[in-house]
């Protein structure tokens, strides 16, 4: 697997995969399925030239993982991360890319971060076990933090501060 950011050029297959861990984790992402469907790829490629989103490409070409990265410009939270969307396709998934991926996010935010965030859906327990493992520790749990077709869910929200 090759991981890189994506740029405006990736718009199509960028947008492609996060409807496919919307439409199939429904549980797991704020955004919904409904809102991000209705962009264009114009509105999607501004979002990927503007932010900082890394792309896992397999060796055929073929973009099978994501995960979004986002720093506050305001100078009082400009120290804070926050990683949001991470996905990896069901078959590419145990082969270490979710954690390639990470690791390429929290090099970025590493240079100008003093701490990272993120959220995770408190039923995924492989993502959970995945941000432990590097180095993510539990600060808070935010109940009924989603409300998703008639059920409400809680995230566990986690950090990680350089020492």
């Amino acid at each position: 697997m090759q991981i890189r950011k994506l740029e405006a050029r990736n718009a199509a297959a960028f947008h492609a995969l996060r409807l496919e861990g919307l439409r199939s984790h429904s549980e797991a992402f704020g955004a919904s399925f409904e809102e991000e469907a209705n962009l264009t790829l114009a509105d999607v490629a501004k979002r990927l030239g503007s932010g900082c989103v890394f792309g896992g490409f397999s060796d055929a070409g073929y973009l099978e993982g994501i995960v979004g990265l986002a720093q506050s410009q305001s100078p009082k939270i400009r120290h804070i991360a926050t990683i949001w969307g991470m996905f990896v396709r069901p078959r590419a998934r145990g082969a270490g890319l979710a954690a390639a991926l990470m690791e390429a996010a929290i090099a970025e935010a590493s240079a100008d971060c003093t701490s990272i965030r993120l959220s995770v859906v408190s039923t995924n327990q492989a993502a959970l076990r995945l941000y432990e493992r590097m180095g993510f520790t539990t600060w808070a749990v935010d109940t009924e933090a989603l409300y998703v077709n008639g059920v409400y869910h809680d995230e566990v929200l986690m950090r990680r501060s350089r020492s």
